[in-house]
């Protein structure tokens, strides 16, 4: 298919204002970093899972990603937001999670039989961190790590923003 073929196709499915723009499909097929939600839009236009997409790609062995390059990001609400900083390559998924004053992230918990692991590490500001019954207040320079089949959820309680790190492993979207 041609890009025009994609975009146009994209249109039908997503509508004009949600479909993705030919100039990102240009940029895509020109090699750029490509945000995962655009992949993903461009599986469904063309009808194939992301698993058959990705076959015989050569993913990346390393990748720097610039704050200005981020490729994907995810919006909690309008107090908690995170961007992803690790390469689709890697095993593990690394995001860095703002958590305004008053923010709070929902109430999260991996089904057991998974055994997904996560870290967090504070870079400023402070956190509550609540695991099962369990509360933490995390400051600056602090880590946590536990399963994430443990509910649990993180919430800036002060007048200060907060700037962490979460590493999850493996990788889950």
């Amino acid at each position: 298919m041609s890009l025009q073929e994609v975009y146009s196709k994209g249109e039908l499915v997503f509508g004009k204002k949600k479909t993705l723009s030919y100039r990102t499909l240009q940029r895509i097929e020109k090699g750029y970093i490509a945000k995962f939600s655009s992949v993903l839009r461009i599986c469904c236009v063309l009808g194939i899972p992301l698993e058959k997409a990705l076959r015989d790609t050569e993913l990346e062995q390393r990748l720097i990603i610039r704050k200005k390059e981020r490729w994907d990001e995810y919006t909690y609400n309008d107090k908690v937001q995170a961007s992803v900083i690790s390469s689709p390559s890697r095993s593990f998924l690394a995001l860095e999670m703002a958590l305004k004053p008053g923010g709070k992230t929902p109430l999260e918990q991996t089904p057991p039989e998974k055994r997904y692991e996560k870290w967090i590490y504070i870079v400023s500001g402070s956190i509550l961190c609540q695991l099962g019954n369990e509360k933490f207040i995390l400051e600056k320079r602090d880590s946590i790590s536990f399963e994430s089949s443990i509910p649990h959820f993180f919430a800036n309680t002060t007048k200060k923003p907060c700037l962490c790190v979460m590493i999850q492993n493996p990788k889950s979207f």
